[in-house]
């Protein structure tokens, strides 16, 4: 099992709006996750009040994720994302993609 974290902040700071806008992500996301060759599980985890957010996918081998994240499938599921959770303006705006293998 390959598990990919990618870390960022957002300009959604309210806990009852985040709730409301990933419940709305995950309600699309996922279905497209899921036809991806591979995909074994997702999170998606506040990291406390300053907008700080991780998400977390899971997936089968690493060439089901270097497949995910070189043809085209992640940076749509990031544009997805960003709709939904704004980045953090300069300097707060980077994105951190994390990979660990993981006993399954």
């Amino acid at each position: 099992m390959v598990v990919s974290t990618l870390r960022r902040v957002t300009t959604v700071r309210d806990p009852q709006e985040w709730q409301r806008r990933s419940d709305a992500l995950l309600a699309r996301l996922v279905p497209y996750l899921e036809r991806q060759p591979g995909f074994a599980g997702h999170e998606l985890q506040r990291d406390g009040d300053g907008g700080r957010m991780a998400e977390v996918t899971r997936w089968r081998t690493d060439a089901d994720l270097r497949h995910y994240l070189r043809d085209g499938a992640a940076a749509m599921a990031a544009t997805m994302l960003d709709a939904f959770f704004p980045t953090a303006p300069y300097p707060d705006g980077t994105w951190v993609r994390e990979t660990a293998e993981q006993p399954e």
